[in-house]
């Protein structure tokens, strides 16, 4: 996990450095949007139900 944080630190910085920060957060933000529709329960399979006589 420590370098899982070192990672992200790291290619926070050169974001920073590179001038590419808001375009990298946009990206971000687009992506959890996607996460969160996705994860909507209306994109779940239906579960089967027992014929009813």
């Amino acid at each position: 996990m420590k370098s899982l944080f070192t990672i992200a630190g790291t290619l926070a910085i050169l974001a920073v450095a590179s001038g590419n920060l808001p375009w990298i957060l946009f990206q971000v933000r687009k992506a959890q949007i996607h996460l969160i529709i996705e994860s909507q329960a209306s994109k779940w399979p239906k579960a089967m139900t027992l014929p009813s006589r």
